[in-house]
């Protein structure tokens, strides 16, 4: 393990702001799951990934990349990677 690297996870809300032509301003907040990498006390990089009560089997295969990846990325001295790229990528 890297003793200048950590992962935190917690539970967060996304929060989409959009404009309904008809009813005007809409919020709308998604739960979901957010990785940030710290290396020597900073973020590097930083991810939302959904976590709702009905999440889809793209949406755990999805959380379960992140997590491996962060994971690996704390044992290592790489880029924070995901199977899609980086954790930046998949920043909310």
């Amino acid at each position: 393990m890297n003793p200048h690297r950590a992962v935190q996870f917690r539970w967060d809300t996304c929060t989409v702001a959009l404009h309904d032509l008809d009813s005007g301003p809409v919020t709308m907040a998604y739960s979901g799951i957010r990785l940030t990498c710290h290396e020597d006390g900073r973020v590097v990089a930083d991810a939302w990934l959904p976590a709702g009560e009905t999440p889809t089997y793209a949406d755990d295969e999805a959380l379960i990349a992140a997590l491996r990846a962060a994971w690996r990325w704390s044992r290592d001295t790489g880029q924070p990677e995901t199977a899609g790229g980086s954790l930046a990528d998949h920043r909310q």
